[in-house]
């Protein structure tokens, strides 16, 4: 009886997913399948946003672009990034590395993966009002380092890790 423990869990689990997707027309779980963060299921809910918290938003128009043509998520798909920036914060992008209020959040590609072109954000001032910055964290995503700050009104909520899928090491 215990070998089938793990399934039945997980068919419990999936039978309380679907019925809270019934109940509830907003969406309360993401799934991140890319490697910017850790795959698995990400708890969405309501809150106010504030600096280093992870977010979930709809991309800005000319990222959406971009990921649409590269096919880097899946259509309607979310990004799920940290806020790093905020209003009155020091931005600036010099030299292809990203600096908010002094402190190095990384290097901003040339290419991608594939070995095509990314846009850069080019920017140096103070962040203003209604706007944020958002990164995956030091190292390279596809974030606000390539598409600009992002607009406070595009952020569908925040987000916390419910159940990550972790590759046994060996």
């Amino acid at each position: 009886m215990k070998r089938y423990f793990p399934l039945a869990f997980g068919m419990i689990f999936l039978l309380l997913l679907q019925l809270l997707s019934l109940l509830f027309p907003r969406k309360l779980i993401l799934y991140n399948y890319t490697d910017s963060l850790p795959h698995g299921l990400y708890l969405l809910w309501q809150g106010v946003p504030r600096k280093g918290d992870l977010i979930a938003f709809e991309p800005p128009e000319n990222a959406a672009r971009l990921i649409r043509e590269r096919k880097y998520l899946r259509d309607g798909a979310y990004l799920i990034k940290y806020i790093v920036g905020e209003k009155g914060d020091s931005v600036c992008t010099v030299q292809r590395r990203l600096k908010v209020n002094g402190v190095d959040y990384g290097g901003i590609d040339a290419v991608d993966k594939e070995g095509l072109p990314l846009p850069g954000y080019l920017f140096c001032g103070i962040q203003t009002d209604g706007y944020i910055v958002a990164i995956k964290g030091m190292n390279s995503s596809f974030d606000s380092r390539y598409y600009g700050p992002i607009k406070n009104g595009s952020i569908i909520g925040l987000v916390s890790p419910l159940w990550l899928f972790v590759k046994e090491i060996q």
